[in-house]
């Protein structure tokens, strides 16, 4: 609880202060995340892991005309790996950029940044590499809906630990 309680904190406090440097041009967002389609490799067996959630909040700022860069952070709430049973979650924090198809709600996405990693059936653990890919659609003026693939990397006892999936969000923005 201790955990979770902090990242939603450091979340937070990520956010309002890049819309602070950002002025009027800038907007975050709120987004819910549903994960599925997900598998865990660990040391070069593949596993499947139950659907999943992810918690996320998001920072963009206009770069050009059609591009908006930013930052972003996602929880993703523990899950269970299927084979030993073992809850494990990642949080990644990340860099995005964004392109919009002019005159258009549609646009495409990426992430690239570091996840850290977690695991129940494991003393040492560390993170890794995150990055995703995406496209995503507005909805009105204040939501959007979007498509990621993503792929967490990470170590767990020395063993190296891979785990990618679909996420479909929803989310909010301010």
């Amino acid at each position: 609880m201790k955990k979770t309680m902090v990242v939603l904190l450091v979340m937070a406090m990520f956010l309002f202060s890049f819309n602070v440097f950002a002025q009027a041009q800038s907007s975050w967002s709120v987004k819910a995340g549903l994960d599925f389609g997900s598998t865990i490799e660990i040391d070069g067996t593949e596993h499947d892991s139950e659907i999943g959630y992810s918690l996320i909040g998001e920072f963009k700022m206009p770069y050009t005309r059609n591009w908006n860069i930013g930052g972003g952070v996602a929880y993703q709430l523990d899950r269970q790996e299927e084979t030993n049973n073992s809850d494990f979650g990642f949080t990644p924090f990340y860099g995005l950029a964004e392109y919009r198809m002019q005159d258009s709600p549609l646009y495409f996405l990426g992430h690239l940044g570091y996840a850290s990693f977690r695991y129940d059936n494991a003393g040492d653990t560390s993170g890794g590499l995150y990055y995703a890919l995406g496209a995503g659609m507005d909805l009105g003026e204040r939501y959007e809906a979007e498509v990621l693939y993503t792929d967490n990397s990470g170590e767990s006892d020395g063993t190296d630990v891979d785990y990618s999936k679909i996420s479909v969000t929803f989310g909010m923005k301010f």
